[in-house]
């Protein structure tokens, strides 16, 4: 028995060790959190990841963290200036190593005494439109009695979508003192974006070596969502069903219901409809009486699907920001927003690599919901309206009514707009494109993506 205990830890042990060194090789194979490069990040489970681009990534990565801009654009130049000197006899040459030399050394020394040790809260919105700007706040407070000197705080790109117009610096953060900065930051492009945990660095005294200091397992995911416009008036498709039990199913904070009247009280009924100002004049327990709305319910299907070129289809092929694929999500924000006021409840259905499923309801959490659900949408390889699940089609046919929104115009949409026609459901198509090629359907709405995204559509 012993035995067979001791091989079962040590088989257990082997697993553990095995699972430990999968999750290390994936954080190296993502590279560094400060020098995000998409080509590493964004791949699908069980491809391929080059180790030797990763290895790359984190030595550039390792050298900015240490080296200010100044510094390793003098690196190259300084060592082959000292390769030179150790080869060349020229006495001048000699003196400019030494010249360097000293400059290095007075950099560290001053630079390590005046490291800077500074607790740091950072404050942001968890989620930001598309093409808008917003304010990062952060608190410094210095743990040293020794002054801060040249600080800056978060002084990396955090990703490619987002530009740091404004970083957060202060020339002087006197010992055990507090400061509050903001920085701005400009939203390039939709998506979800791992924002690094806070980092305060020093380029004292003269800007060559990064002195640094950060508030560790603070890193956390930013929502970019969509820049849509408003819609003021939205048709909603003939023969979109309502459901009185709607509202139970969807939403039940901050409802209002009407008011029809009171009754006498009844086994089973809510004790906290009783009216007991009408209780305490009759004598005997009576309960409000109201009248529950109907809540519209309808399906908001998107498509995602953009064709690869011919000669990337053998290769890892990673598509690039679609116009209208932009166009499509914005006008789909645009209506969950409408709807989110009250006109219907929104059944979404995002189908890409695989398909998004969310129902909302009345109000703003339901719609930020929705939002981050958008953010995070990627472009599929494939089409993906024609192999959608039996059981995900059916939660569209019993909606009864939905609005289809497409990125291009092919057989296999014909298909899928021709299925849902036959299984009872009422549609408004609406195709996002400059130029369609063949002839369009009467019932289809063409719209370019241009006007979607420069505000021109408000009405639908």
């Amino acid at each position: 028995m012993k035995t067979v205990k001791y091989v079962r830890d040590c088989l257990r042990g082997s697993l553990n060790i095995d699972a430990y060194a999968r999750r290390k090789l994936s954080r190296f194979l993502d590279g560094p959190d400060t020098l995000q490069i998409r080509a590493l990040r964004n791949v699908p489970p069980n491809k391929y990841r080059s180790s030797t681009l990763a290895l790359l990534v984190w030595t550039i990565g390792i050298i900015r963290l240490f080296f200010s801009p100044t510094g390793y654009c003098l690196l190259p130049f300084a060592l082959g200036l000292i390769a030179y000197a150790t080869v060349a006899m020229d006495t001048p040459m000699r003196v400019m190593v030494l010249i360097f030399f000293s400059v290095f050394f007075v950099e560290m020394i001053f630079g390590f005494l005046y490291r800077p040790r500074i607790e740091l809260i950072r404050t942001m919105p968890e989620r930001v439109r598309s093409k808008s700007r917003f304010k990062i706040g952060f608190t410094l407070r210095n743990r040293r009695r020794v002054p801060g000197w040249d600080i800056w705080v978060d002084p990396f790109a955090y990703a490619s979508g987002l530009e740091t117009e404004r970083y957060a610096t202060v020339p002087e953060l006197p010992g055990k003192a507090e400061v509050k900065l903001e920085s701005t930051v400009f939203a390039k492009r939709r998506g979800r974006y791992l924002i690094y945990s806070t980092r305060a660095e020093s380029h004292f005294p003269f800007n060559l070596f990064k002195w640094n200091c950060r508030r560790k397992r603070d890193s956390r995911q930013l929502f970019v969502y969509p820049a849509y416009t408003s819609l003021s008036k939205v048709d909603l498709p003939l023969g979109v069903r309502t459901q009185a039990e709607g509202m139970a199913r969807y939403s039940k904070i901050g409802e209002s219901m009407e008011l029809m009247g009171v009754r006498d009280y009844r086994d089973g009924d809510d004790i906290r409809h009783i009216d007991w100002r009408g209780t305490a004049r009759i004598g005997s327990f009576v309960v409000k009486e109201f009248e529950e709305n109907e809540l519209k319910r309808i399906a908001l299907v998107t498509d995602t699907y953009i064709p690869i070129p011919p000669f990337w289809r053998r290769f890892r092929y990673v598509a690039q920001e679609s116009e209208e694929l932009e166009a499509a999500l914005e006008l789909t924000a645009a209506l969950a927003e409408y709807f989110s006021h009250g006109e219907a409840a929104v059944e979404l259905f995002a189908v890409g690599p695989e398909v998004h499923h969310f129902e909302t309801g009345r109000g703003t959490n339901n719609f930020d919901a929705l939002c981050d659900i958008l953010s995070g949408i990627e472009p599929s390889p494939s089409p993906a309206l024609s192999q959608l699940e039996p059981e995900v089609f059916r939660n569209i046919s019993d909606v009864g009514g939905a609005v289809v929104i497409l990125i291009g115009d092919d057989q296999e949409r014909r298909n899928f707009v021709g299925k849902l026609r036959e299984s009872g459901v009422s549609l408004r198509v609406f195709l996002i494109s400059d130029n369609p090629t063949g002839e369009i359907p009467a019932e289809w709405f063409v719209i370019s993506p241009q006007a979607i995204r420069s505000g021109k559509v408000k009405s639908l």
